[in-house]
């Protein structure tokens, strides 16, 4: 782990020495990017995509198949992530084939069913959190150092998580045609519950952002930054890439 988050503070400094919005591909293809500040102090989840436009915010491709061979389906996803100082701002994207959304409650498996996460570490810590969402807007998030040493969230903690789903709150159960969705996300920093960020200005995080379905015959599990596995595997730090969180 000591060897990896070294390797991971070489890339960002070098990234953050670059200057660059979004930067060209390395050699493995990855990115990272500025994710710029909104000076607006009262934003509300529903607002972000037209603040998005209106800003001029870029939006990043989810579109890495890590496990072509065993789950060769690429859905249509991307993301734009910006701040206000106090909160990370996320907007996803969505079309796809097929699509679940049943749980309506935090803290539920929502990586079952149609989500989107957002896998997130300050640059040289040792914990990161997963903020895990379906399509319902239902979330999961949980911090620790590796897979199989998580704490989750309190359900309480999460309410302070304002969010925007484009196909409601309530459960949509099984759509089986093509369907777009968006889901909007205003993350205030008092939810990440083990840390004490004080601000978002000036700080770099190590991100990865993934889609997928978890369960059922069609399967799928996309990342944004490629993932090296034999299997599917979001928890894998080591892939996770800058984001600088402009002043």
């Amino acid at each position: 782990m000591k060897r990896i988050s070294f390797s991971l503070t070489v890339l960002a400094v070098l990234y953050m020495l670059c200057g660059c919005e979004n930067s060209e591909p390395d050699a493995l293809g990855f990115y990272a990017l500025d994710a710029r500040k909104i000076p607006v102090s009262d934003i509300q989840a529903a607002d972000i995509p037209e603040l998005f436009g209106q800003s001029g915010i870029r939006y990043n491709s989810v579109s890495v198949l890590n496990w072509r061979t065993q789950y060769p389906y690429l859905p249509q996803v991307d993301f734009a992530v910006a701040h206000n100082g106090s909160s990370m701002l996320i907007h996803y994207r969505v079309s796809e084939k097929r699509t679940i959304g049943t749980m309506e409650n935090d803290l539920d498996g929502v990586y079952k069913e149609s989500c989107c996460e957002f896998f997130c570490m300050e640059l040289g810590d040792s914990l990161y959190y997963n903020i895990e969402s379906n399509c319902l807007g239902s979330i999961l998030m949980q911090c620790g150092s590796s897979r199989n040493s998580r704490t989750t969230s309190a359900a309480d903690n999460l309410k302070q998580i304002d969010r925007w789903a484009s196909l409601g709150r309530s459960s949509v159960d099984t759509i089986p045609s093509q369907t777009h969705w968006e889901l909007a996300l205003v993350v205030p920093l008092t939810a990440f519950w083990r840390h004490s960020y004080g601000t978002l200005d000036g700080k770099t995080f190590l991100v990865n952002v993934y889609n997928c379905v978890g369960s059922g015959d069609d399967r799928q599990y996309v990342t944004w930054q490629p993932v090296v596995s034999d299997a599917p595997d979001f928890h894998r730090p080591e892939y996770f890439r800058p984001v600088h969180f402009s002043r």
